[in-house]
């Protein structure tokens, strides 16, 4: 848990800072530093470049400032399943998806995947309007809408509910989209919903009634208190890796910099990935009714919540294979398809030597 000590320790420290400063769509696009930085200048690079495939949202929004390293080309998609062609067909050699990806991935490729590191941990939140949650045993007899049926956001909820006893008396609806579900929660038509950010900033930006009622990593974290709810990890070729073992060293430190300076500088991050369009803009929408001079103070509020709210952080080593397999057993128990039908191999796990 060393690890994931210090990143909260990290998050302490920007919500530290502010107080004492007072304080996306469907199509792929393929960026390079030259592309995308205006006002940094960036070293030259003159060796091969690093092909890294980054899922828009919370997935890969901690791999922001390696955007502007010359040594990396990024793809940028918000369909998890394209990472899944990009990997097998070797158009990326490294990429950050859905956690359970990488063990379909790893079965898919016949082993040809490894696990760099875990990047998100949960990011799951039960939202309110209108309605009064203040712990999960008040879902009982009530009826929740999410997203995600069949896929880890069903499982992840299912097994919240049925180890608090909860699973046969909450009733749970499932609609398709986050955002036609954010929309029905910002209207007032749903009063209970299962969201995941940037999602619950934007609607906790669109109606201030909308609160956040309990977090499920916190729930997870309760059933276990030895792991953690992982959403996200980063995975590499094994080919790859063996071939370019100095490429991949620089990469985990780049990316655990990267992610660092995420959760201290979030203000600052989080315009970087507007920029970028890792993130919408509406991540920063603030009140109509607030007068000019409490505007950037608002915004700065705004996106250190969103930071903290997606956990981002960078795992590795054997911290990372014993989170990533307990949440296996969690899904393999709810679907075996889900993992590629079996809890991968201790194989799936790159250990740096």
């Amino acid at each position: 848990m060393k690890n994931f000590k210090r990143v909260l320790a990290v998050l302490l420290a920007a919500a530290l800072m502010f107080a004492l400063v007072a304080c996306g769509g469907n199509q792929t696009q393929t960026t390079t530093a030259a592309e995308t930085s205006e006002t940094t200048t960036a070293p030259e690079y003159t060796g091969e470049k690093v092909k890294v495939a980054a899922i828009k949202g919370p997935t890969g929004m901690g791999m922001v400032d390696m955007m502007d390293n010359p040594m990396y080309e990024f793809t940028l998609t918000s369909d998890p399943t394209e990472v899944v062609s990009l990997i097998a067909n070797k158009t990326v050699d490294i990429a950050a998806c859905p956690l359970n990806l990488a063990a379909n991935l790893f079965k898919k490729t016949n082993g040809n995947v490894q696990m760099l590191g875990i990047n998100t941990l949960g990011v799951l939140y039960v939202l309110t309007n209108g309605t009064e949650i203040n712990g999960l045993s008040e879902l009982k007899d009530k009826t929740i809408y999410s997203t995600g049926q069949g896929a880890t956001p069903e499982f992840i909820l299912n097994h919240i509910l049925d180890k608090n006893g909860l699973k046969d008396s909450v009733k749970v609806e499932y609609l398709s989209e986050h955002s036609e579900l954010m929309t029905k929660l910002v209207s007032g038509e749903v009063n209970i919903a299962v969201l995941p950010e940037p999602f619950v900033t934007i609607a906790k930006a669109k109606n201030s009634n909308i609160k956040t009622a309990i977090s499920l990593t916190e729930e997870w974290s309760k059933i276990d208190s030895e792991t953690m709810l992982s959403m996200g990890c980063i995975i590499a070729r094994s080919d790859f890796i063996k071939n370019n073992p100095d490429a991949v060293a620089q990469f985990i430190k780049d990316n655990k910099a990267s992610v660092e300076n995420v959760n201290v500088n979030a203000y600052t991050e989080i315009q970087k990935m507007i920029e970028k369009e890792i993130v919408d803009e509406a991540i920063l929408t603030v009140s109509s009714d607030l007068k000019e001079n409490q505007i950037e103070s608002a915004k700065q509020q705004a996106a250190l919540e969103t930071i903290s709210r997606c956990n981002i952080v960078f795992i590795d080593g054997e911290e990372m294979s014993k989170v990533a397999n307990a949440n296996f057993e969690v899904y393999f128990a709810a679907d075996p398809t889900s993992v590629g039908g079996a809890v991968p191999s201790a194989d799936l796990y790159y250990v740096a030597k």
